[in-house]
């Protein structure tokens, strides 16, 4: 019985210890960053195959998923309202792209930030009593 318990206590110590090292091995680098608006803008722009409208199609939905999924409803009110029926995410991603010519001012800042801005300015929330620009600071990180 006491060759299990320390056999079991060897094996409990391995197990710690190769998480403890595994985390270390893959703990994130501290250059580990968000894409830019100036990188996305760079991969969505790309004419050569489809893949990089297909990866700027998924992005573009994985924001407005992300944002829908964390909103607290209570405490943060819709700044982003889509219309019904949607347009497509090409068609949305394509103004994000035009809009993101015409606003140079956001290439260094994190896509996914510039992209909710955008959303929040190209679908308001009508039933929303805040300005564009209060509903833009309710979804998006001041600096």
């Amino acid at each position: 019985m006491r060759k299990v318990w320390l056999s079991m206590k060897k094996i409990k110590l391995f197990i710690a210890s190769a998480l403890i090292c595994s985390g270390a091995a893959y703990a994130a680098p501290e250059t580990l960053r968000a894409i830019s608006t100036q990188e996305l803008a760079g991969v969505c722009g790309d004419q050569s195959s489809p893949q990089p409208h297909i990866y700027c199609d998924v992005y573009g939905q994985g924001v407005y998923d992300a944002y829908l999924v964390t909103r607290h409803p209570k405490e943060a009110p819709n700044s982003v309202c889509v219309i019904q029926p949607a347009p497509s995410r090409r068609e949305v991603m394509n103004q994000f792209m035009d809009w993101v010519k015409q606003n140079s001012t956001y290439n260094a800042a994190p896509a996914a930030d510039t992209l909710l801005r955008f959303l929040a300015m190209r679908f308001p929330c009508e039933s929303s009593n805040k300005s564009p620009s209060n509903a833009i600071r309710e979804i998006i990180r001041q600096k």
